[in-house]
């Protein structure tokens, strides 16, 4: 198998695309097809006085914190391999971890249904299997697009990856509620852990065939492309280089734990993952219960404040991404309309008394989480610690991870009696904390470099003597992107580039795709490429 006429990269890229596609079209599989798992009923028959009755009863008659307890086990698994992580990347390609992750979280979601009827602990420990293999799949694409692709490409392709999210996300809602309605709940989970299946060895063949498990080495035609970008000079002129890396100064955990600035932004991811949670996970059985919408209408209608995140991110992006939009005021502005707009959101759906509204409703909130996402706390860790943005970024998001699988668990025990008054309750309070969190940035908000993070000795520097050829454009910096959520990909690698177009530095890949799992993957890929 060769690629003659298409480079590699390019085929990696698509590849990494389709996968994360497929995963997280899974991923919102159980959302919608709980709807039809508790609420679809068979018959059964009894003899009462010599006649015949026919009862229907529930396929499965979970109560609703129960099924709190299925959604959050998916995030404890996420949780768990947290400590994992680390040894895994010092271990194994990330081409290797993003295929078994796919393949084993596809194999998983078969074996979901039979788990389900066989009891529900059977099923419980499907889910946290699920969390625990498909954690890394986001880090391990970020690892193989820095290792494959060109600085200049790479702006580029990780977005466009990383869009994947949000489609399959829309797709799998969407697909799930008109295959349930055709062919039953379980249906939704064998095809798409087939094609989940399928990915698997179509990449399987493709690592052994075109050599994909390694990155490309300098004398091959994608490396010699790579080398050329990265460098800045022409392959036909004599150019050496050397590298010359600094010894990292120990983290300085007792200020960073301490600090204001980093409270604030863990107490905004929190409350927006909290808030994230009622658009993704729980606005299907919200529909069901509130509105008594059919499975196929309330997937198609769960899917579409997805789509309109995705807008939203690449409008937030640009605007905050230019060089008149970038500072410390555009942040907390950016923020504050994110969140205060959020609460709006929430506040309408609590007072929302048909489908239309409540959509609509939904559909407000993907855009003002977008702003807040795209141009609000989330760039502070950039701006406060850049040094050590993977630090922070890993400890808000890992304490994000944790209360929201509470969360999840929460809500199903306030929503037990599946009235839109309790809907409305659990609205209103989520308004009232994104209020609260959107004030505590207005005050404890900065985007200026923090004292106690202010050292260049963790820098890397690449020094070059040329004996012909066009200067040097600028040096490589050490710049990183953590990013765990799914709402939070693709803006990231935005805001790593406004950075580096305006302070004339451009970013290390593999920097980028090593701080997406934690600090632990942060010092292999630093000590890899």
């Amino acid at each position: 198998m060769e690629l003659s006429h298409v480079p590699k990269r390019y085929f990696v890229t698509c590849l990494v695309y389709v996968g994360i596609l497929c995963q997280y079209s899974m991923k919102r599989n159980l959302d919608v097809a709980i709807v039809a798992m508790v609420n679809t009923t068979s018959p059964e028959y009894t003899m009462a006085q010599g006649e015949e009755h026919v009862t229907a009863r529930p396929e499965f008659d979970w109560s609703q914190t129960m099924i709190g307890v299925l959604f959050g086990c998916y995030y404890w698994g996420y949780l768990l391999t947290k400590l994992i992580g680390g040894y895994l990347f010092d271990h194994y390609s990330s081409m290797r971890i993003l295929e078994g992750s796919i393949f084993l979280g596809a194999v998983i979601h078969i074996v979901q249904p039979p788990a389900a009827r066989l009891h529900v602990s059977a099923f419980i420990i499907s889910l946290i299997m699920q969390g625990i293999v498909e954690s890394m799949t986001v880090p391990a694409a970020y690892a193989v697009m820095g290792a494959w692709t060109p600085h200049t490409d790479n702006i580029q392709g990780k977005p466009f990856v990383l869009t994947g999210q949000y489609i399959g996300m829309f797709l799998g809602a969407s697909a799930t509620g008109a295959i349930t309605e055709k062919l039953g709940w379980a249906a939704s989970f064998y095809i798409f852990g087939m094609i989940g299946i399928a990915w698997g060895v179509v990449a399987d063949v493709s690592i052994r065939d075109l050599s994909l498990e390694r990155p490309p080495k300098p004398d091959q035609e994608d490396g010699i492309f790579l080398q050329e970008d990265q460098d800045g000079s022409n392959t036909n002129q004599e150019t050496t280089f050397s590298t010359q890396k600094t010894e990292s100064p120990p983290i300085p955990w007792r200020h960073m734990l301490t600090s204001p600035a980093v409270h604030v932004i863990v107490v905004c991811q929190v409350f927006l993952q909290c808030a994230a949670h009622l658009m993704l996970t729980y606005a299907p059985l919200y529909y069901t219960h509130s509105f008594h919408g059919d499975v196929k209408t309330v997937g198609t209608s769960a899917g579409v404040p997805l789509l309109i995140v995705t807008l939203g991110l690449s409008v937030a992006g640009t605007v905050t991404g230019s060089r008149y939009g970038r500072s410390t005021r555009t942040t907390v502005r950016a923020n504050t309309i994110g969140f205060f707009g959020l609460a709006a959101s929430y506040i309408l759906l609590a007072v929302s008394t048909n489908f239309g509204r409540s959509l609509t409703s939904f559909c407000l909130a993907g855009m003002f989480v977008a702003i807040a996402m795209g141009g609000g706390f989330a760039m502070s860790p950039l701006d406060i610690a850049p040094n050590f943005a993977a630090e922070i970024k890993g400890i808000s998001t890992t304490v994000s991870h944790l209360v929201g699988s509470v969360f999840v668990v929460a809500v199903g025990l306030l929503t037990k009696y599946k009235t839109r008054d309790e809907w409305s309750l659990i609205f209103t309070v989520t308004a009232c904390a994104l209020i609260v969190a959107a004030i505590f940035f207005i005050i404890f908000g900065s985007g200026e470099g923090q004292s106690w993070a202010r050292d260049e000795t963790k820098e890397k520097i690449l020094t070059s003597t040329t004996l012909a050829g066009p200067d040097v454009k600028a040096v490589f910096t050490r710049t990183i992107l953590p990013v765990q959520h799914p709402l939070e990909e693709d803006y990231m690698s935005r805001h790593n580039l406004r950075n580096s177009e305006e302070e004339g530095e451009y970013p290390e890949e593999e920097a980028i795709s090593a701080a997406m799992v934690n600090p632990l993957v942060d010092r292999k890929y630093a000590k890899l490429h």
